[in-house]
């Protein structure tokens, strides 16, 4: 037993480690298959642009430190370059022994020699919050912002950029120019993807497509759930996922060609940060939130009130400290998330060792999580792949999906409960109604009730071992039906008949649906016509394929009485209508047939009882 519920815990684990994995294996492959940057070279000699038509540059590329340089001023020789790894920061870069300043500005080049004669290239820029210029050879191909721009230059100035060019020779120069005066950290932090026109641009259309269908998707999930808790106003789960849902979509904004330039226009670049670190603060709270609220004795409540402490602080700090000073605590506050998601991942592991509802699979798409900020950190993937995952912001994606799936498996056990009792309530409801019949027979016939004790114990027996789902067969729910007309006639004598014309007798029915409308036949129809009256019990096979289901009485009927169909109704006939409901999404129908008296009805699925299933009755 104890073995199996470790399982519970190692098994949901197993995903996430595969996928690290098979992310650690095409970054080494492309390594290995990408041409790369080496000494400032890149040499496309060995390059089969036909089977990898796109690559990330990177490599040990040429820097001149606190220089704009063109490309005659360093072919003059006249500056002497450093050799570097980019992409990269330049504040984790040293010169003369010393670290290098946030602010500042640098050039990077890269010469490409042995070029496919005649192609047309192009260049896809990722997201650089540092101002830039591109050039090939002399030719300015892309610019990013301006020199000296501070962190309240407008966001619009700063989008990815996507450039196609084709060179005069097989050998050329990429010049990149950079100048941070924005944020705490600068250089070439990101990405030059390079290829062939063709892939590149079914690329960058790409990341397009992803991100425009996982925004969509995200906004109408989030608008039904928020919907769905208006309506039922209960599960606050709802508006947690609802929240959740659009700190990913504002992430979504952020990624892939950063939509939110487009948005926000006037929105200072030190707006990326400032998003970045909200959406990461309130993130890590509302995960815990849900575990909280999804698994509460698991999480104590002052973890909960003292993330929220801290992301309110948090935020306050992110909105009115300067920027460079935010931006230099990235690192403390990546850590701090890392730590949250560390207790989240332990709390469903433990749910998932105590079986939990969905615990398993929020298991997984935590350590996803988890597994990915970790990777993020410390890992450093140039595939193609990885750029399209991380546009596609596939962790958190992930995890909103689960959190769906566990809120639609709690919403479909409440309906069980539900069901239970409103089944519950008809029972005693029966019960009652019985004892009353067997004890007025009592009084004048103690033999007769002693028989009807007898068979309404097998009645009940029946009624109460039954453990199946929600479907019994009709010829079981007849028996019951059977069992109350008996009683009533016990105590009413003949004045009440039953008939019963099933013509589809071999279908799953909810249990207990009949004997409340005969029920409701004799009381509202019957009882108060003096001749007494028959109560006629159907089923059959409309050609919709569907079971028609009902009760017919030939009593006083509803124009008889200043009451409505509603009003008719006790508590039974209200419970089927509720029943109707969750199952099937339907309801009972009344009408007056044309002799007068009442008809009551539903209509079902036509399902045939399984033979295999061992119904016993």
């Amino acid at each position: 037993m104890r073995k199996s519920r470790y399982m519970s815990i190692i098994l949901p684990l197993l995903p996430a480690l595969l996928v690290m994995l098979l992310l650690l294996m095409n970054a080494a492959a492309a390594r290995s298959s990408f041409p790369t940057v080496r000494d400032g070279v890149l040499d496309l000699s060995a390059w089969d642009y036909q089977k990898t038509g796109a690559f990330n540059l990177e490599g040990e590329w040429e820097f001149y430190w606190d220089r704009s340089l063109s490309r005659p001023e360093i072919e003059s020789g006249r500056e002497q370059p450093g050799i570097i790894e980019a992409p990269g920061l330049w504040t984790d870069y040293e010169l003369d022994g010393q670290e290098l300043p946030a602010f500042g500005q640098a050039t990077y080049r890269a010469h490409v020699v042995h070029a496919p004669v005649g192609q047309r290239f192009a260049i896809r820029v990722q997201n650089q919050a540092s101002a830039y210029r591109l050039y090939i050879d002399d030719y300015l191909i892309a610019q990013n912002g301006d020199f000296g721009d501070t962190a309240g230059a407008p966001v619009s100035r700063y989008r990815p950029q996507f450039t196609e060019f084709t060179p005069e020779r097989d050998s050329f120069d990429i010049i990149l120019q950079v100048s941070n005066s924005a944020y705490a950290v600068g250089g070439m932090w990101d990405w030059l993807m390079f290829g062939l026109a063709e892939p590149m641009s079914f690329t960058n259309n790409a990341v397009k497509v992803v991100v425009y269908i996982s925004i969509g998707s995200l906004l109408v999930m989030c608008l039904f759930f928020a919907i769905m808790f208006a309506v039922v106003r209960k599960e606050k789960e709802l508006l947690v996922i609802c929240a959740i849902g659009l700190l990913v979509m504002v992430r979504y904004l952020e990624s892939g060609n950063m939509i939110i330039t487009h948005l926000l226009p006037g929105m200072p670049i030190a707006g990326f940060g400032w998003i970045d670190y909200l959406t990461g603060v309130w993130s890590q709270f509302f995960l815990l939130y849900f575990v909280y609220l999804t698994y509460s004795p698991l999480v104590n409540r002052w973890l909960v009130r003292i993330l929220l402490a801290y992301s309110i602080l948090a935020s306050i700090a992110i909105l009115t400290l300067p920027f460079e000073i935010v931006a230099s605590t990235y690192l403390v506050m990546s850590l701090l998330f890392l730590l949250v998601l560390t207790v989240i991942v332990v709390v469903t592991a433990r749910a998932a060792y105590e079986y939990r509802t969905g615990s398993r699979s929020l298991l997984a798409a935590m350590a996803f999580i988890l597994f990915s900020m970790f990777y993020e950190l410390w890992g450093n993937d140039p595939s193609i792949t990885y750029f399209l995952i991380n546009c596609w912001v596939l962790d958190f994606t992930v995890l909103f999906l689960v959190q769906c799936s566990i809120v639609a498996r709690r919403y479909r056990e409440t309906q069980r409960l539900e069901l239970g009792l409103l089944k519950s309530q008809i029972r005693p409801h029966f019960v009652h109604n019985s004892l009353a019949s067997i004890i007025s027979i009592s009084r004048r016939d103690s033999e007769r009730a002693r028989e009807l004790l007898v068979d309404f114990s097998s009645y009940l027996r029946g009624c109460y071992d039954y453990e199946g789902d929600d479907m019994v067969p009709l010829e079981q729910e007849l028996e019951f039906v059977r069992a109350y007309v008996a009683l009533e006639q016990a105590r009413f004598g003949e004045k009440f008949k039953v008939e019963y014309q099933v013509e589809a007798s071999n279908v799953l029915v909810p249990p207990l649906i009949l004997q409340p409308l005969v029920e409701n036949a004799f009381i509202h129809g019957l009882r108060e016509k003096e001749a007494g009256g028959t109560v006629v019990v159907y089923a059959r096979r409309d050609k919709n394929d569907r079971l028609r289901l009902g009760v017919a009485d030939d009593g006083i009927g509803m124009n008889a009485r200043p009451k409505s169909p509603v009003e008719r109704q006790g508590i039974g006939i209200s419970n089927i209508n509720q029943r109707l409901a969750r199952l099937f999404n339907t309801r009972l129908v009344f009408s007056v047939p044309e002799g007068g008296g009442c008809e009551v009805f539903m209509e079902i699925p036509y399902r045939e009882v399984d033979c295999d299933a061992g119904y016993a009755y």
